[in-house]
């Protein structure tokens, strides 16, 4: 079969010497393509032939050649303009030298790919040149389109490809696959090259290498569970306690910006910095909450009428005061434990309401405490009329509104209350001559006075 070719393909080469002139698919000097060096490669238009696709050729599943990986982006040499390529052997055993072009400019949107297929001869060889484009998608190679070019009857070939600007527009580099074969439908390439030149009409990206400034960030106290502020438009803020993230939100473009915390314990230390959509972070800003968190209501153990000294618990370290009204009658600093003791500058009156409050370090004062002055003072010793064996009452004077109690050794034998005048009368059974009695006086608080002895007369 390859004799018939190889004598068919001799034939035409003879005849188109005869009824043909050389003027197909670019340069055809007539000389050997390995002759040309690249200081003398004309490149002119493609005339002929030119098959323009878009879709993978069946070559895409022929088995490596040279042991290169066409998928592999490392396999491609970097040529530049008019650099020689790659001597490439077909089926024939003819061989094609391969030189890079340019890539010049062919209308606003597309670009001229040229490429020359310099063969031994015009007609005994592969004429079917395939240029296979590819492009970079994560250092794995995606296929691109591809043309094909039929170059029977011509030694140089000055091949064009028109590919599309935009295609590219975010590639530095345009990979090449080139392939020999010797008709369309052939299923493996005779030969490959694989090789890669520069995008000319590639715009590198600004690399954005400026941090953000600090973001400011609103007070924060212990109450908050927002935090706000301003940062770089459409930054990233991020809010952290130690290395915990607590919170991040994104900056619009006035760079204003707002995300959600839980609440943090006062006193506690906050950083923030803001992060652009290159990945450069800003410094860091540093916010301590707020305490606004006003203490408990103190614990006050019972006042009487009868001290003044008052002791109680309440948030460490934070200031007690004590008021009767808006006067203030002492106040005091708690202990690091909470205990407190304050001195009041008077004793006060039973049944007198006083309020105790507790103000923290940041100025949060409690609502107050209410407390009631006890009565811990024993009313006064009471008085008693003459007794006499006839007296059916003992009576005498003693604290309003006290109790007064008659007792014969351990029996009660009367009791009465004291009226608003200060008088009490207190019904007795008659009593025997000489006999003792005992007159105690005991308030409502059950302070009980002194006691007062009569003899019954």
């Amino acid at each position: 079969m390859k004799a018939l070719k190889t004598l068919f393909s001799s034939l035409v080469v003879v005849c188109l010497f005869i009824i043909i002139p050389s003027v197909a698919f670019g340069q055809t000097n007539g000389e050997p393509a390995k002759s040309i060096s690249k200081t003398n490669i004309q490149l002119n238009k493609s005339i002929g032939k030119t098959i323009i696709k878009t879709t993978p050729p069946s070559s895409l599943i022929k088995s490596k050649i040279k042991g290169q990986s066409y998928t592999d982006a490392g396999d491609y040499q970097f040529v530049t303009d008019g650099q020689y390529v790659d001597l490439l052997s077909d089926s024939y055993y003819t061989y094609h030298d391969i030189y890079f072009g340019t890539v010049s400019n062919y209308s606003s949107d597309k670009m001229d790919i040229q490429v020359i297929d310099s063969s031994d001869y015009a007609y005994y060889k592969d004429t079917i040149t395939t240029i296979e484009f590819y492009k970079n998608i994560g250092s794995t190679l995606s296929f691109a389109g591809y043309t094909q070019f039929d170059t029977s009857g011509y030694y140089n070939t000055n091949l064009h490809s028109y590919v599309t600007k935009a295609d590219y527009s975010n590639q530095q580099y345009i990979y090449i696959r080139l392939g020999l074969s010797d008709t369309i439908y052939d299923t493996y390439y005779s030969d490959t090259t694989l090789f890669k030149v520069k995008n000319p009409y590639y715009v590198a990206p600004v690399v954005d290498t400026t941090p953000p400034a600090k973001p400011y960030v609103r007070a924060i106290s212990d109450k908050d569970t927002t935090v706000s502020g301003t940062a770089e438009a459409n930054s990233t803020v991020y809010g952290k306690l130690g290395t915990t993230t607590i919170g991040s939100g994104k900056a619009d473009s006035s760079g204003n910006y707002s995300f959600t915390i839980s609440s943090q314990k006062a006193g506690t230390t906050l950083t923030f910095f803001a992060q652009d959509a290159a990945g450069n972070k800003s410094g860091t800003v540093s916010v301590k909450v707020a305490d606004k968190t006003a203490p408990a209501n103190p614990t006050v153990y019972s006042v009487g009428d009868n001290q003044t000294i008052v002791n109680g618990k309440t948030e460490a370290n934070a200031k007690v005061t004590i008021k009767l009204g808006s006067t203030v009658l002492g106040q005091g600093t708690a202990s690091s434990t909470g205990d407190f003791i304050i001195k009041l500058s008077a004793v006060q009156k039973a049944d007198t309401t006083l309020t105790i409050y507790a103000t923290d370090l940041a100025g949060n004062q409690s609502s107050g405490t209410s407390l009631k002055v006890l009565d811990k003072t024993p009313p006064a010793t009471p008085t008693v009329n003459k007794v006499t064996y006839l007296s059916k009452s003992v009576t005498g004077t003693g604290e309003k509104g006290s109790t007064i109690y008659i007792y014969k050794g351990t029996t009660l034998i009367g009791k009465a209350t004291v009226d608003s005048y200060g008088k009490y009368s207190a019904t007795i059974s008659l009593q025997v001559k000489g006999s003792k009695l005992e007159v105690i006086s005991m308030d409502k608080a059950y302070n009980q006075s002194k006691s007062v002895y009569v003899t019954v007369y």
